[in-house]
């Protein structure tokens, strides 16, 4: 059997890096600073573009806003959702099971499509009335957007999920699956990292004094689009920029680029981090 050519390879290769940073973005520009924080305005299409991204891999934005403030107000607290206070391993993917043995937990983790089945198990228990949407009080001026409703509606996750194996299998059989797989792999983990690894105290720098465990950890910022830079994004949560001394910050370059062509305006940053303002606040 003969596989896949070198062409067919760089192709898919590529194709997979421009899915993973889209996507990605997604949620760290997208579900994250736009919907979540507010750190900066655009208008409905761009919006919609970013919670589109993002609701390839993480579910519904308002379940994803909602479980996100919470775990601002109550972080490394006993009612944070994921709070690796509880270890390491409940702090990356064992909350979502509900389990915080390791082992489990991170072979739920690293099952590529677990978050899918979670979200699926979710909206099937939603709808035996076992799951009320208590999530859409925490984001009430989200719930004037269509979109935002529509995506929150019980299985259609689900479906878009199953609507991207379909067409992965379509264009390229087991091995379009086998892309598809890595691709959440990769995006789920980079995702749940933030939670355990920039809240652990192993990793990274705390250069802010919070009231929380949350880090600043420089080499996963490449991996998270910025994201990492987690203690000053908890020091200012409502900052578009988080690498606020400097750092690999994406996420922040394509708000800027965004501002620069007009799609998008009034970025929020601490009066410290302004242009012509003093070092520290």
């Amino acid at each position: 059997m003969i596989g896949p050519s070198v062409t067919t390879i760089a192709l898919a290769a590529a194709a997979w890096w421009l899915a993973a940073l889209l996507l990605g973005l997604g949620n760290t520009v997208g579900y994250h600073r736009l919907l979540t924080h507010r750190s900066f305005h655009t208008g409905r299409a761009v919006r919609w573009f970013w919670t589109l991204l993002g609701a390839m891999h993480s579910g519904s934005p308002l379940f994803w806003v909602g479980l996100h403030r919470l775990h601002h107000t109550k972080s490394d607290g006993p009612d944070d959702p994921h709070s690796p206070t509880r270890g390491f391993w409940w702090g990356h993917a064992g909350w979502i099971i509900g389990v915080a043995h390791p082992v489990p937990a991170a072979l739920f983790a690293f099952s590529g499509f677990g978050q899918q089945a979670a979200i699926l198990w979710m909206d099937l228990k939603r709808l035996a009335g076992r799951n009320p949407p208590v999530w859409r009080g925490i984001c009430t001026d989200l719930m004037e957007d269509p979109l935002m409703r529509a995506l929150d509606v019980p299985l259609v996750m689900p479906a878009l999920f199953a609507a991207q194996v379909a067409a992965a299998w379509w264009l390229a059989g087991g091995w379009g699956v086998l892309w598809l797989w890595s691709l959440h792999l990769v995006l789920t983990n980079t995702s749940w990292g933030v939670n355990s690894v920039c809240h652990w105290p192993t990793f990274g720098v705390a250069p802010f004094e919070n009231r929380d465990q949350s880090r600043d950890v420089w080499w996963f910022a490449y991996l998270t689009n910025g994201e990492a830079y987690h203690n000053g994004h908890h020091r200012w949560p409502r900052s578009a920029k988080h690498a606020l001394h400097g750092g690999s910050d994406l996420s922040w370059q394509v708000i800027r680029l965004m501002c620069a062509v007009g799609l998008a305006r009034d970025p929020w940053l601490p009066k410290a981090f302004r242009a012509g303002a003093p070092a520290k606040e």
